[in-house]
């Protein structure tokens, strides 16, 4: 297994939050986002725009989510800016929404989008 893919226990944890046709708002603008497959190497999403105008889904790779759940579990707390700024994760308003729908994660504020771990 090669860092560019989950974990065992990331990747059970990511398949039984989401599922292919799962529809994720991100937390602070609402935007919709559909899930189209998850697989080792990360998550296939389509936004609204990339439905809009046919191009299809993107992968968000798996480094993405591994990288802020690590900061979460890590920290105790995880703000979107923290993601984009810090740890140059470029899909940070998703990436936030999905892993605050893992269990023990608490949504402290949507704007800022800040989640936290619960004990």
């Amino acid at each position: 297994m090669s860092a560019a893919e989950f974990d065992d226990a990331l990747f059970e944890q990511v398949s039984e939050v989401v599922s292919p046709g799962t529809a994720i708002l991100t937390l602070s603008t609402k935007n919709l986002n559909r899930i189209t497959a998850v697989e080792r190497k990360g998550v296939w999403v389509e936004t609204e725009r990339s439905m809009s105008i046919g191009s299809g889904p993107q992968l968000l790779p798996a480094w993405m989510i591994a990288t802020a759940w690590a900061r979460l579990c890590d920290k105790g707390e995880l703000s979107q800016q923290e993601l984009l700024n810090e740890l140059n994760v470029k899909r940070s308003a998703f990436v936030c929404a999905l892993v605050a729908k893992f269990p023990d994660v608490h949504i402290r504020s949507t704007r800022p989008t800040v989640l936290e771990l619960q004990d």
